[in-house]
């Protein structure tokens, strides 16, 4: 697909060095709410970040900023320049805090959780288990059936709509996607 490797040139949102909501830098090795937003105006997404006990206390996102998804993390040593890349277990999380609210999904949330699954199965932190075909969704037909790395195989599996991607809804979720990983480009399928 065109532009996968142009897209792991887009600028990285770093991690926050403190808490939105508190003003408290945050120690290396603290855990964390990780948080992508939408500015209301703006296609792009920004990353702000939460203490554990601000966001447990109800500390979200307001207005005109509005939340996209969210992931635990831990905050890193200053000494590292290097971009931050999520852990396969924040992946994880956030794939599964999105898959939460699956019902309730725009298209742009459709398109990043599906190229987040398609990224895990890549990692083989999800497993592809089937695909089924349902014209009556409004996309492609197309669902993913995936499972966790040792999910059992009578467990039931995780559905992800295809959200039927243009080239341009594609190359804009995988601009997302490479905000939060640097290295989301080059692992696209």
């Amino acid at each position: 697909m065109p532009g996968f490797a142009a897209l792991s040139s887009y600028p990285v949102t770093r991690s926050s060095p403190a808490c939105a909501a508190t003003g408290r830098a945050f120690a290396p090795g603290e855990r964390f709410i990780a948080t992508l937003v939408e500015r209301e105006g703006s296609a792009e997404l920004e990353r702000v970040d939460y203490s554990l006990d601000a966001w447990e206390q109800g500390a979200r996102p307001t207005a005109p900023l509005r939340l996209f998804g969210f992931w635990r993390a831990a905050a890193h040593d200053k000494k590292d320049d290097k971009p931050a890349i999520l852990s396969d277990e924040e992946l994880l999380d956030l794939f599964e805090q999105l898959t939460e609210v699956a019902e309730a999904l725009d298209t742009r949330r459709a398109a990043f959780r599906y190229l987040l699954a398609l990224l895990l199965v890549r990692r083989r932190q999800l497993r592809q288990v089937g695909q089924k075909m349902d014209r009556a969704m409004g996309t492609s037909g197309a669902t993913l059936l995936v499972k966790r790395k040792g999910t059992p195989d009578d467990a039931a599996p995780i559905t992800v709509p295809d959200p039927g991607l243009t080239d341009e809804v594609l190359a804009h979720a995988m601009e997302q996607l490479t905000q939060i990983m640097p290295d989301a480009g080059k692992a696209a399928p």
